[in-house]
Parts: C-alpha cells; sequence; structure tokens
C-alpha cells in the first residue's frame, strides 16, 4: 500500500516510475485512437478508452498515447483501483496534446469525461473539454467534466466544460462547471496541478463545487474564468472539508456573489493562494465570500484587483466574510457600494493583515463592519476607529509602503516588516515568495502575506 501511495504522489507531480506493488499484480493497457488491437501493449493498442478502463483491475494502468483526440460516447466509471494516464514523449505526461472531447462533432447531446469513485483511482495528464451535465438523478447536475467521490485528478486541463441544469430539492449539490468533489460523508480525494478555466454553471460552483465529505484537497491548480451563479471560481459548501492551497484563483465571475469563492458553513482552510481580478454581480465578495465553521481560515493570500458591483449598500470588493484572516494582503479591490476591501460580517479576528488602499464608496474604503465583534491585532489599516465591538490590539494606519501599484511586496521602510505576531502554524511556513514566515535575523514575522528579504551577503561564522 505504501509503494501505491508513493507513485500516486509522484504521479501528481508528473514524474513517471515503474514499481513492484505488493498487494496486487499490474496488467498495462494501451490505447491509441489507430489502434486495432488487445491493448497490451504499444504494437498491440486498443482504440477504445472506455472499453480499456473497463477491463482495468485494482493496480493497472491504462495508457493513453498523446497527440490525439478521443471522442467519448458515454462517460467512463471508473471504480477500480487504476491510473489512467496519458503517455508522451519519454513517459511523461502531456495533458496539451492528449485531449479527451465529450462531444462527438455533429452528436446532439454530451456528456461529462468521469466518475471516480475508488480512493486509489487516478485520472492524470489530459485536456478534458466539452463536458456537460444537464441530467437528475444520482449526481444530476453536478460535474460538467469530472464527479470525484474518492481519487486523484492531476495534472489535467479542464476547459469549457458545463452544467446547464440544476435540481432545487438537492440545491447544495448541484454545480461544478469543472469539477463536483465530495458526495458522500465519507467521500476523499484531491484536484492537484491542474488549470481549470472557461467552465460554467447555473447555481455553483462554476469552476470546482465541494460539497459533503473530506478531506478533500484542491492544490497548485490555476482555476481562471469560470462563471457561476455562486462561486465563479470554487463554492463550498456544508457539509464539507477542504483545503485549498498554492492555487491561483483569477477572473472568475459570480452573478451573485463570490467571484472568486464561495463557502458557507464548511470547514474551509485556505492558503497561500493568490485571489486576483475575480468579479462578484448583484451581491458581495468579489474575491471570497467565506462563512466557514469553526477553525477555518484564510491565510498567507494576496486578494487583490477583485471587483464587487453590488448596489445594495453593504458590499466587499476583496471579500465578504466570517472566518479567521491570517497574514493576507488585501489591496486595490473596489465595490461602488460599500467597502473595496472586506466586509467583515460575523464575529472573527484579522491577525497580521494589511487591508490597505482599496476604493469604495462607503464610510471606510477598506473596511466595514455591519454587525459582529472583531479583533484587529498586529495588522495594518486605515482609519482605526474606536467603536463598539471592535478591538485593535498594536494595529497600524501608516502606509504600507508596498513596492508598487501592481506588486505588493514591503519596501524596505515598511512599517509592517517585524511587526506582526508569531503564531505556532509559522513554524516551517513560508510566505507567496517561498520565504520562511519568521526569518533568521529579526525573528519576527512581517505583517501581510509577504515576508521583506533584504538585499545583501550572508557570512556565517562557526
Amino acid at each position: 500500500m505504501k509503494t501505491r501511495y508513493l507513485q500516486r504522489m509522484l504521479i501528481g507531480l508528473g514524474l513517471t516510475m515503474t514499481l513492484a506493488v505488493p498487494w496486487a499484480s499490474a496488467v498495462d493497457r494501451y490505447v491509441a485512437p489507430n489502434g486495432t488491437g488487445g491493448g497490451t501493449s504499444w504494437t498491440d493498442t486498443h482504440s477504445n478508452l472506455i472499453a480499456m478502463v473497463a477491463l482495468a483491475g485494482d493496480n493497472d494502468t491504462v495508457y493513453v498515447t498523446n497527440n490525439a483526440k478521443y471522442y467519448l460516447t458515454n462517460q467512463i466509471i471508473v471504480r477500480n483501483a487504476i491510473t489512467v494516464r496519458s503517455w508522451g514523449p519519454g513517459g511523461i505526461l502531456d495533458p496539451t496534446n492528449t485531449i479527451i472531447d465529450a462531444n462527438i462533432p455533429g452528436a446532439a447531446t454530451t456528456n461529462r469525461h468521469f466518475i471516480l469513485s475508488n480512493y486509489w483511482a487516478t485520472v492524470a495528464g489530459f485536456t478534458l473539454t466539452n463536458g456537460s451535465d444537464s441530467s437528475y438523478g444520482t449526481n444530476s447536475g453536478s460535474g460538467g467534466s469530472i464527479v470525484l467521490q474518492y481519487g486523484m485528478v492531476t495534472n489535467c486541463i479542464i476547459m469549457r466544460n458545463y452544467v446547464s441544469n440544476w435540481n432545487p430539492s438537492n440545491f447544495y449539490q448541484a454545480g461544478g462547471g469543472g469539477i463536483f468533489l465530495g458526495g458522500n460523508t465519507a467521500s476523499s480525494g484531491g484536484v492537484w496541478n491542474c488549470t481549470i478555466s472557461g467552465n460554467s454553471a447555473t447555481k455553483l460552483g462554476g469552476g470546482i463545487l465541494v460539497y459533503n465529505g473530506g478531506p478533500l484537497t484542491i492544490a497548485n491548480c490555476t482555476i481562471s474564468d469560470n462563471t457561476v451563479q455562486s462561486g465563479g471560481g470554487i463554492s463550498a459548501y456544508m457539509p464539507s472539508s477542504v483545503m485549498i492551497s498554492n492555487c491561483w484563483i483569477v477572473s472568475n465571475y459570480g452573478s451573485w456573489y463570490g467571484g472568486g469563492i464561495a463557502e458557507l458553513n464548511a470547514f474551509v482552510q485556505c492558503h497561500n493562494s493568490f485571489i486576483m481580478g475575480n468579479t462578484a454581480g448583484t451581491y458581495s465578495g468579489g474575491g471570497f465570500r467565506m462563512y466557514g465553521a469553526s477553525g477555518s481560515f484564510i491565510r498567507n493570500c494576496l486578494i487583490a484587483n477583485n471587483v464587487s458591483m453590488g448596489d445594495l449598500g453593504n458590499s466587499g470588493g476583496g471579500g465578504e466574510g466570517g472566518i479567521a484572516i491570517q497574514n493576507c494582503t488585501i489591496a486595490s479591490n473596489a465595490a461602488p457600494s460599500g467597502a473595496g476591501g472586506v466586509l467583515l460580517d460575523a464575529s472573527i479576528n484579522l491577525d497580521n493583515t494589511i487591508i490597505w488602499g482599496n476604493s469604495g464608496s462607503g464610510v471606510y474604503s477598506n473596511w466595514c463592519i455591519p454587525s459582529g465583534t472583531f479583533a484587529f491585532t498586529n495588522c495594518c489599516t486605515s482609519p482605526i476607529v474606536v467603536s463598539n465591538g471592535v478591538s485593535w490590539v498594536n494595529t497600524i494606519s501608516n502606509n504600507p509602503q508596498f513596492v508598487s501599484a501592481t506588486d505588493f511586496r514591503l519596501q524596505s521602510a515598511s512599517p509592517c516588516i517585524n511587526a506582526g505576531t508569531n503564531e505556532t502554524w509559522m513554524m516551517g511556513a513560508k510566505d507567496l515568495d517561498g520565504h520562511q514566515r519568521i526569518d533568521h535575523f529579526g525573528r519576527q514575522v512581517d505583517i501581510g502575506a509577504y515576508e521583506y528579504l533584504a538585499e545583501g551577503t550572508l557570512f556565517v561564522v562557526h
């Protein structure tokens, strides 16, 4: 089992290996568009990907040659512990040139690409396009390209897929133009190193919808240009547990709220990610709208250039939330009616966070608080207003001195350098540039998403 786990992790990194796995014998199967054989080797390839996956048992690998487009007549259901992967020169994963298209030219209908329902199932190295789900029933109205109940999707390009229907009796599990993650309380797995772009859904999760189950992971992904009513990039809804890490969530659109991320009462931990250039329409949360379960947070993230177009008086261009915000930089966001930075609408703590240079029409451009109790600790924002329900601890209102209007790192004279408060999670943690959050010089964390790294020569004397 450990050997299988190692193989799976290496595939997730785009690497290849051959291992003798002790818990089951492996059979390799081979697919090529012009195959006429039984799929036993590259000289005996089979042309039908669906048939080869159906034959594969635990620990088998289905290899699919690159420089080809494969059309699906039906979705592929992966029930066993198998790997389905592309094969480029030298055995590399080649998602750019290995395309699985769910819409046969001239066909009246289309379908999604995969349903994964085994913890050890892996799909790796494809472009998955033109998938759709518009039906009712099991997993209906969910996952235009993929339904992932268990398993892993890695190194894929998931683009121009859609969900065009939804069931009002199962509102929270309807959506996910690109991917639906979860499905039952035992669901686990994740999406790694993928590009999820140009997908759409009717209600929830233009790119990804997370509902039910966990732990689920979305890591090292670019999620861009997806559209939906709520949660243009990602929607996460109760009951589910998801970690979002090292992602670019950019240029997504939620016509209601949550242009980048929309979440409600799920357990969500989002860290070391860029949430930029997203738009919310009627309501709030250009970058994010997050009201997570206890322990949820957004940490070490840059939230910039997002817009909330809502005109209802209270909106947050950068975000709207009721979860902990830690070591984030929230800058250059805008809202025509409300706070350009962040709308704080529950009892939360903000630690080591910069909220600066945002544009809004409300009383305060950087933040607004319609209700709740809040603690700003070692933050940098303006104005600092003493009022009921708001406490300020070591918070500064001086200009953080960003490098430029588009570069939110700190200049050498920034008052945010070594001005944060150290916390347990920072030991060994990295900032958005990969630098240690607690450096070897000041031994004190900086405020914001970036640590300032002084230029010069370091001499170590023994």
